[in-house]
């Protein structure tokens, strides 16, 4: 256990801490965050003012932006803009709490039962249920919390506002942002001290050609820019997109997955060490989903099959990329030769995606 600076000790009065592990009951219109995140803080003060987010992952590692140091540093200087923020104070306006519960798609993802407890990446699975039946879902909303890359920049890990690369061409170095430059507001978020303060305000950005106010500081200078994004400048690859639960509200869907196969069994059934395969485990034949199993079982793809190609792709990178890859750049109703050995026998079965 890391012990507190003492400044956090003399602040508790201010601070209250919530370990939140069930969604429920809470206030969606003030807590809010990327919701397929294992870690996610968010730091507000009792009136409802948030102050930062904590807690992102680039697709490669999912703690290669979170740490004990950069956590305690977040808390720190979030505890010097508390105590500016008390000498004026600007609360929210008043209003009821909105729980998941009251979503539209709340029963369309629930069914009959009254779950005690709602994880965070149900969180999204009723938000995208109910942009479908409230006829607002747009392909926009696919692309959440985009990662600093996708406006071409790279932050430092602990301080995450402080920018180490600038990529050429890209939005950032349009704006002029460099090396050495320090955020400090961008779109809706006020003040930038976090990677996920990033995100958040590339999140409420439009996906189409926008502009995105920002304010960075250079040597102590501050400067004012606007970041020019073209259309699609969300839009990122099915191998980054991969690790998002959220994938899997998304169609098309193959209606079936399984394990990868290690290089030696790939060997030992005569495939492509090299090449990606996996073993069906399960056909999709249950829920409100069923459909999507139910066009697989059509196709003739059965449990036990060993998947060597899909649309004539055998390059992914684990079954999850797979799954993202099928739903991010095929289309319901397109027709996909799938190759598969059942029993030492290689043969291939025509598969209609189901939405």
């Amino acid at each position: 256990m890391v012990r507190p600076p003492e400044a956090f000790v003399e602040a508790a009065a201010d601070w209250v801490c919530v370990r939140i592990t069930n969604m429920r009951h809470i206030d969606l219109d003030t807590i809010r965050f990327d919701f397929d995140l294992t870690l996610s803080l968010v730091l507000m003060n009792a009136e409802g003012t948030v102050y930062h987010r904590y807690g992102s992952r680039p697709f490669e590692d999912p703690l290669s932006w979170t740490s004990i140091p950069s956590l305690l540093r977040l808390m720190e200087v979030t505890l010097e803009e508390h105590a500016a923020y008390q000498k004026a104070p600007s609360p929210p306006p008043e209003a009821p709490a909105r729980t998941v519960a009251e979503l539209s798609g709340w029963r369309t993802v629930i069914g009959r039962k009254e779950p005690d407890c709602i994880h965070c990446h149900t969180v999204h699975d009723i938000m995208y249920a109910s942009a479908q039946k409230d006829g607002t879902w747009t392909p926009d909303q696919t692309w959440i919390y985009p990662e600093p890359s996708r406006i071409g920049v790279d932050l430092d890990v602990l301080e995450q506002e402080l920018v180490t690369a600038v990529a050429d061409g890209s939005p950032a170095a349009a704006a002029g942002l460099r090396p050495g430059d320090r955020l400090q507001r961008l779109g809706i978020q006020p003040r930038v001290r976090t990677i996920a303060d990033v995100q958040w305000a590339l999140h409420h950005a439009a996906g189409e050609a926008t502009t995105v106010p920002l304010t960075f500081f250079r040597e102590g200078e501050r400067r004012e820019a606007e970041l020019a994004l073209e259309d699609g400048w969300k839009r990122t690859t099915p191998r980054e997109y991969a690790w998002r639960a959220y994938k899997w509200n998304l169609s098309p869907a193959p209606g079936f997955g399984g394990p990868a196969l290690a290089r030696a069994e790939k060997e030992q059934l005569g495939l492509d060490p090299d090449a990606f395969a996996f073993r069906v485990q399960y056909l999709v034949d249950w829920g409100r989903k069923a459909h999507r199993g139910r066009a697989a079982r059509r196709a003739g793809i059965r449990k036990g099959d060993v998947i060597a190609s899909f649309a004539g792709k055998a390059d992914f990178d684990s079954i999850e990329h797979f799954h993202a890859w099928v739903r991010l750049t095929r289309r319901v109703g397109e027709r996909v030769e799938v190759e598969l050995l059942r029993d030492g026998e290689r043969r291939t079965v025509e598969l209609i995606l189901p939405r």
